[in-house]
């Protein structure tokens, strides 16, 4: 029985929102049918006042407020309208205005409940396909969440190479090696670990004796197809050592060495032709292509101590000869540890570039032949010990790092990691300047939308005439400059990977606007077959609204014009609606109703004859509004 008093609740309720509109609602709809929006919103909200509102009341007046673009307005009525109601074009409306008001989450969360209303609905479609597709708040902090790996041992541990299944690191956890004395612990070796499918490791297993000799094995790397593993071992196999002559030590060097692929072990193992005795050569790494072998070396003629090198793999698998990757990269420090991912993004560990001590890990990337400045990839993939061998699948945004900090289980761990954030930041400076005087302006608000045309955030010039935005890097965006007394203007900005992208913004005197006949805008424009005001118009429409508030004694009379494609008698109505729609929005923001009117001209005034044929520009022309001047011109320059 309560259920069935709830359903019939329920069905009431929807048959009463259906047939709401009654004798207390009779002024302010007919005003709402008169396009008369700011009038027909204090009706309403005189019902609300006096306890006479229901969900047609609320629907109404967010109407009413969204047809204004009064975004904060519509926001509330159509959050208290759906209360009662569940109509799916009010709850598409509603996620726009959170969307305009900046309340993304809460917008996507309406958006995900109208797409389940209206799944065939083109924008339902878009939006499943790209549910994220509203901006991320930037801000600087952790862009990676870090944990230490299971399978460490109390030995030195590194590297984390993913290849069919397995994950290859370099481990000290062999004691049946003896111990070398840098650290007095066994020699290192390369192990696999298969990873199961609930994302949990195996044991350890000893690569074969191909591979592992009982000097030191390091970091390996695969060719796309798998078949060819490049790593590093000491030159003492090789029996290649230089012997202090008053000490007898010798010393070895560190060789790059690849292995074939036979059945399901490494075999064939060669000795690279790069290899010296007189300088080392590690820390392999093959790009994406499988043409380029990116590596550390200290041979002659290098910036600093180790620096990062890159030579070509010919088709006949040798290499070509080796290029320094020149001083943007390598310092008068150690540069180690490169890592060329999917994207061509080039990590590596540096102790030359500033960082938070020791080894930090640090990335570029070459576009259009340039390499984009080195950044450090910040805390807490770095700390302020050596921080190194960072692998990361881009794709899955997750991989390797290996550290020594403090809290390991020994002397060098590896560590797992999530991406949480884009990596790539760029720094967008703003200045904002008087174009007449040249002189910055303070006070002005710059509004960053992100590239789909999303509100990001809003700021005001410092003293220096300067707003300060960190947006992600090869983004494209765009600037919103407004300030009292100037001609508003919207500036876009290209993606970049430089670090930083001062962009300069001159303002003009709003006067530039004025001419002795009309007020000059950009062309107004409306969606297909619709009349409410949108952001672009409203952005347009500011200008007049901050003229004609300067200048008291201005009238202006709007007319709206279509082009002449469909029925003359259509367009005449449709033209109609838009004039009254944009009269009632200069209204809302505080100019007498006395001082601005507006008509329809429909297809009747072309400026533009179509009748032998238009292009799509030419129509484009022909739609289009007017501000001409009735009285109270005033007198510029």
């Amino acid at each position: 029985m309560k259920n069935f008093k709830t359903l019939l609740l329920i069905t009431l309720m929807s048959s009463f929102c259906l047939t709401a509109q009654n004798k207390n609602t009779k002024k302010a709809d007919k005003q709402f049918a008169r396009f008369e929006f700011v009038k027909a919103a204090e009706s309403y909200n005189d019902l609300v006042e006096d306890g006479k509102a229901d969900a047609y009341v609320y629907g109404q007046l967010a109407e009413s407020y969204y047809n204004i673009f009064n975004t904060e307005a519509a926001e509330r009525w159509y959050a208290k309208a759906l209360e009662t109601s569940e109509k799916p074009e009010m709850v598409y409306k509603y996620s726009q205005m959170l969307k305009a008001n900046g309340k993304y989450e809460a917008s996507n969360q309406q958006m995900e409940k109208f797409a389940s209303m209206r799944p065939a609905d083109n924008r339902a479609i878009a939006f499943r396909k790209n549910p994220n597709y509203l901006p991320k708040i930037l801000e600087q902090g952790k862009k990676f969440n870090v944990q230490n790996a299971d399978f460490n041992s109390t030995q030195s541990d590194f590297g984390g190479t993913m290849h069919d299944g397995k994950l290859y690191i370099t481990s000290g956890r062999n004691d049946s090696r003896k111990n070398y004395g840098w650290n007095d612990q066994p020699y290192l070796d390369i192990y696999t670990i298969v990873k199961n499918s609930d994302s949990t490791y195996q044991e350890a297993t000893l690569a074969n004796d191909k591979i592992n000799t009982r000097f030191h094995e390091g970091l390996v790397s695969f060719t796309p197809d798998g078949k060819t593993m490049y790593f590093s071992r000491e030159s003492y196999f090789e029996k290649d050592y230089q012997k202090d002559s008053l000490s007898s030590t010798r010393f070895s060097q560190l060789y790059l060495f690849k292995a074939t692929k036979l059945g399901e072990d490494w075999d064939m193992v060669e000795n690279l032709t790069i290899n010296s005795q007189n300088y080392s050569v590690k820390n392999p790494s093959v790009s994406p292509d499988g043409q380029t072998l990116y590596f550390a070396s200290n041979m002659p003629g290098g910036f600093g101590d180790f620096d990062i090198y890159k030579a070509a793999i010919n088709t006949d698998g040798t290499l070509g000869t080796p290029e320094n990757l020149g001083q943007k990269v390598n310092t008068e420090g150690q540069e180690m540890f490169p890592y060329i991912s999917s994207n061509n993004t080039l990590y590596f560990s540096s102790n030359g570039h500033l960082g938070l001590g020791g080894l930090d890990v640090f990335y570029t990337k070459d576009i259009d032949g340039k390499l984009a400045p080195v950044r450090n990839v910040g805390i807490p993939i770095n700390s302020n010990a050596d921080d190194f061998a960072f692998i990361m699948d881009e794709e899955a945004g997750q991989g390797f790092v290996s550290s020594n900090r403090e809290g390991g289980k020994g002397s060098d761990d590896i560590y797992e990691f999530k991406k949480l954030q884009p990596l790539f930041d760029v720094l967008i400076s703003a200045t904002v300047l008087d174009d007449k005087t040249r002189e910055p302006i303070s006070g002005a608000s710059v509004t960053l939308f992100d590239e789909e045309g999303n509100k990001v955030v809003s700021k005001l010039t410092n003293e220096d005439g300067i707003a300060e935005f960190i947006v992600e890097a090869e983004k494209d965006s765009e600037l919103e400059v407004v300030m009292d007394g100037f001609d508003s203007k919207k500036v876009p900005v290209e993606g970049t990977t430089e670090e930083e992208n001062n962009i300069q913004v001159s303002l003009d005197p709003i006067e530039v606007l004025i001419t002795p006949v009309n007020i000059v805008l950009a062309p107004i424009f409306f969606e297909f077959d619709q009349s409410n005001i949108t952001a672009q118009a409203a952005f347009e429409l500011d200008k007049l609204v901050q003229i004609m508030t300067k200048y008291p004694e201005l009238v202006i009379h709007a007319t709206s014009h279509t082009d002449a494609r469909g029925p003359e008698a259509y367009n005449a109505g449709l033209s109609e609606r838009r004039a009254k729609t944009t009269v009632q929005y200069v209204i809302s923001k505080g100019i007498d109703e006395s001082r601005i009117s507006g008509t329809g001209k429909g297809e009747s005034e072309p400026k533009i004859d179509c009748s032998a044929g238009c292009t799509k520009e030419q129509h484009a022309e022909n739609r289009r509004s007017e501000f001409l001047i009735v009285s109270g011109a005033p007198m510029t320059e």
